[in-house]
C-alpha cells in the first residue's frame, strides 16, 4: 500500500505548471471566487486554502504536509491528495490515470472516489460530468445547497470563463435536486431554484411551493408570479427552452392553478397594491383570473378607469368585454361575491 505521506512517491516529482495554476484561478474566478476543493480544506479545518493552487514546488510540498499532518481521518487524507492528483494527471503519461493509480494503490472506497470526481469535475465546469457523479446513490450528500447553486448559475459563469453550456445541460440542476434533494435553506439557492422551476413549469412550480414550509410558500408565490409576468427576468440565466415555453402560455397557466381561497386573495392583492402592480399585464392576469374563476360580478365592477378605453390586448378589448359581461348579468351585476 502507498504511503500517503511520502511525498516524492506520491507526486512522482510533477508539480503544477504556469498554465495550471492560471486555468485553476480562472475556473475559481468563474465559481464566484472559491472551489470546492477549497471548502473541502475548510469543512475538515485544514489551513491550506492559501496554497490552493501550489505555484511553486515548496507550496505543494507544504500543502501535502499539512493534509497529511491534520487531526482528520484517513480516508479524507486519501481524498484531497486524491484531488491533487486530478490535477496533475494529464501531465502523467501512463497507461493508468495517475489519480486512478493512487486511489487503487490506498484502497479508496468507490463512494469517496466518486464524490470526488464529483467535486473536481464541478471546480473545472464539467457539470454533466460532475452530476454524473454526484447523484450516485452511495454518496452522503456533501455541500448540496452549494453544489445546487453552482449548477443553477453555472450557465453565467461558463460565460465568464469564455465558455458555454449545452442546451441539453439545462435539465441538470433538476436532476441533481430529485436524487440528492438539497435542502435549500439558503435563501439565495431556494430562490435562484425557484426562478429556474418557474422558468420550467408554471404548474409544477406551483406544486413544489407546497411542498415548501409554510413560511415560505408567500415569497415563493411571488416568485411564480413574477417569473410569469415579467419580461427577461435574471435573461443570463433563463434556459435555451424558454422561447419554446412562452410567457403567454406561462400566463395562460398561472390563472388556471388551483390556488387556495388565502392564495386567491394574496396574488390578486400583490397584484393590484403590492409589488407585482408594476408588472407587466398585472390588471390582465387579475381580470383574466377572476373570468376563469366564475367571478363575473367583479369582472364588471373592475375599475372604470383601469379598462373603459383602455388600449386593446391582442385581440382583446377589455372594455368592450367587460360591458359585455355587465349586460350579460343584467341585474345580478350588483350582487355580491356571485361566482359563475
Amino acid at each position: 500500500m502507498l504511503d500517503v505521506e511520502d511525498f516524492d512517491a506520491v507526486f512522482r516529482g510533477l508539480d503544477y505548471s504556469d498554465g495550471l495554476v492560471a486555468e485553476i484561478q480562472e475556473f475559481r474566478t468563474a465559481l464566484g471566487g472559491r472551489t470546492f476543493f477549497e471548502r473541502l480544506l475548510d469543512l475538515l479545518k485544514i489551513k491550506g486554502r492559501a496554497l490552493y493552487p501550489p505555484k511553486t514546488r515548496q507550496q505543494l510540498h507544504d500543502l501535502h504536509q499539512r493534509i497529511i499532518s491534520s487531526d482528520t481521518t484517513l480516508h479524507n487524507k486519501h481524498c484531497l491528495v486524491f484531488y491533487l492528483l486530478k490535477d496533475l494527471s494529464p501531465q502523467h503519461h501512463e497507461s493508468t490515470e495517475l489519480s486512478a493509480a493512487f486511489a487503487c494503490d490506498v484502497h479508496l472506497e468507490k463512494r469517496f472516489w466518486t464524490f470526488i470526481e464529483g467535486l473536481w469535475s464541478l471546480d473545472h465546469l464539467q457539470f454533466a460530468i460532475a452530476v454524473g457523479h454526484l447523484t450516485h446513490p452511495s454518496i452522503i450528500p456533501t455541500f448540496p445547497d452549494e453544489i445546487m447553486h453552482t449548477l443553477l448559475v453555472g450557465r453565467g459563469w461558463l460565460t465568464i470563463a469564455g465558455m458555454s453550456m449545452d442546451s441539453s445541460d439545462d435539465v441538470l440542476a433538476l436532476a441533481y435536486y430529485n436524487c440528492v434533494k438539497p435542502p435549500l435553506e439558503e435563501q439565495k439557492v431556494r430562490i435562484e431554484f425557484a426562478r429556474y422551476l418557474a422558468d420550467r413549469n408554471v404548474t409544477d412550480m406551483y406544486y413544489w411551493i407546497h411542498s415548501r414550509p409554510e413560511y415560505e410558500q408567500k415569497p415563493l408565490l411571488e416568485i411564480l408570479v413574477e417569473e410569469t409576468l415579467q419580461r427577461h427576468v435574471n435573461a443570463p440565466r433563463r434556459s435555451p427552452g424558454s422561447q419554446l415555453y412562452s410567457r403567454e402560455a406561462k400566463a395562460v397557466e398561472l390563472v388556471s392553478l388551483p390556488f387556495t381561497d388565502e392564495e386567491e386573495g394574496f396574488i390578486e392583492k400583490f397584484l393590484t397594491e403590492g409589488k407585482g402592480r408594476m408588472y407587466e399585464s398585472a390588471e390582465d392576469t387579475v381580470m383574466m383570473r377572476r373570468m376563469v374563476t366564475g367571478r363575473l360580478t367583479d369582472v364588471a365592477a373592475a375599475n372604470k378607469t383601469t379598462y373603459t378605453g383602455a388600449r386593446p390586448l391582442g385581440r382583446v378589448d377589455w372594455a368592450i368585454l367587460k360591458d359585455g359581461v355587465k349586460r350579460g348579468l343584467g341585474s345580478r351585476s350588483n350582487e355580491q361575491g356571485l361566482a359563475v
